[in-house]
């Protein structure tokens, strides 16, 4: 079942369904990641192959740029096969805005281990989060970091109203 999506987007991405190669369509030096209007075209520029030489220019709907990224998945520089991108435990943001990074599933532990999902964002988006002071939690939504409420006068931000000695017994 999980194969199912990697079928489905090699699928969509076969020259047949590709999109025409648009001389208007922003290239990227990158994977796109899917941002903005689905049904705009977006091109990846030519990839270097292992074997020598580069592949193709890749020109397709960001609605399935997008669902690549959403699975975690790239296609090959060759623009053949579906490969799954790599992840890291912490993004930053760092790195090409346009290029998209992978944060590996949290896990978490109460009477069992359960891990989340794998999210996959624009570089440009992780910044954004971090900015905004916002994170994905573990179950893939986002959340705010932000500490909201009065600033205090005591060390940890709580604001202290009063404080009484009770009498010497």
């Amino acid at each position: 079942m999980r194969m199912f999506p990697a079928f489905l987007i090699l699928f969509l991405a076969t020259p047949a369904f590709a999109a025409l190669d648009d001389a208007n369509a922003p290239v990227l030096a990158v994977t796109p990641s899917g941002d903005g209007n689905p049904d705009a075209i977006v091109c990846r520029a030519p990839q270097a192959l292992a074997s020598g030489g580069v592949g193709p220019k890749l020109c397709m709907h960001n609605n399935v740029w997008a669902r690549l990224t959403m699975t975690g998945q790239d296609l090959s520089a060759d623009g053949k096969s579906v490969t799954l991108r790599p992840t890291v435990a912490n993004p930053s943001g760092a790195g090409d805005p346009d290029g998209v990074t992978c944060r590996r599933p949290m896990t978490s532990t109460a009477s069992r281990t359960t891990a989340g999902p794998e999210v996959c964002l624009s570089n440009r988006r992780w910044k954004d989060l971090a900015r905004e002071e916002k994170r994905i939690d573990k179950d893939g939504q986002v959340v705010s970091t932000r500490i909201y409420g009065p600033g205090g006068a005591g060390h940890d931000g709580i604001p202290i109203v009063s404080a009484s000695v009770s009498p010497a017994l």
